[in-house]
């Protein structure tokens, strides 16, 4: 029933490859689909295009508003370089005033998120920076990770396969988005866990998801998870390396309007 489909150099084509084999599914969908992105956050053009013409035509959000649940990307504003042991302090102090206004700026909007149908459980991105996520205040599980790689970057550790955090009481086993309150078998969230491994200096990236739609959600998900890796990456001088997502349960989403297998060929002959 699993399905280890090959590593792809670009998230579109990863995409691409799961919703096609999905869609040649009976049923339209699969069990335990992993994915594998060797470049996060590289696309081809012609595949986002024609993805969100499909989208757009069928009144559904796009990809950059799925992608923005994951990882706001308007909200943050990159300094251009990344840190290092060796930065002086006011270059320190730069990266850190950025992602402290990326959070602020989020938490500041999230009263507003809420009241939104599907977010009264908070959303992904302030699950991440506000655990458990419906109110700001909580624990930041990235800025904690974040201090934790770098602190290991200063007494030349390179490789740290625990990246989980102990709040207290709780510990955060990799970067939380599913809390003991979730009982809803449908819905958010469909992503529940974020693993991160630091190897040789490399950040991976492990997003399990038990249901990923792949026609409305994926891409967006792919590419907002893409932009996280960057991020951290940013924060703390690692180099970005593999971005996988295991879909426990893949959906290419019959009975949607865009007509999976009908998408498949049309963006197949445009490549």
């Amino acid at each position: 029933m699993s399905e280890l489909l090959g590593a792809t150099k670009t998230l579109s084509g990863a995409w691409l490859q799961a919703l096609t084999h999905t869609a040649r599914q009976q049923s339209g969908r699969c069990v335990n689909l992993v994915m594998t992105i060797e470049n996060p956050g590289s696309e081809d053009e012609a595949v986002r295009h024609a993805l969100d013409q499909a989208l757009d035509e069928t009144n559904t959000p796009g990809v950059e508003t799925v992608a923005g649940t994951i990882f706001p990307k308007t909200l943050y504003q990159s300094p251009g370089f990344s840190w290092s042991p060796d930065l002086d302090e006011p270059d320190i102090g730069t990266l850190d005033t950025a992602a402290r206004n990326l959070y602020q700026r989020y938490e500041q909007m999230l009263p507003v998120l809420l009241r939104f149908p599907g977010n009264s459980r908070g959303t992904y991105f302030s699950r991440m920076i506000s655990w458990p996520g419906k109110k700001s205040g909580g624990t930041n599980q990235l800025d904690l990770r974040i201090s934790r790689i770098r602190s290991g970057f200063a007494n030349r550790r390179r490789t740290n396969n625990t990246l989980d955090i102990d709040v207290g009481a709780d510990s955060l086993a990799g970067v939380q988005v599913y809390a003991p309150s979730d009982q809803r078998t449908r819905g958010f969230p469909c992503l529940v866990h974020i693993d991160l491994t630091l190897f040789e200096g490399t950040l991976h990236c492990m997003a399990v998801y038990r249901h990923q739609y792949l026609i409305t959600k994926a891409y967006g998900n792919l590419l907002g998870l893409s932009r996280l890796m960057h991020f951290l990456c940013e924060q703390t001088g690692a180099d970005c390396g593999e971005l996988v997502v295991h879909a426990t349960l893949a959906d290419a989403e019959p009975g949607h309007r865009a007509r999976p297998r009908e998408l498949v060929q049309s963006i197949g002959a445009l490549l």
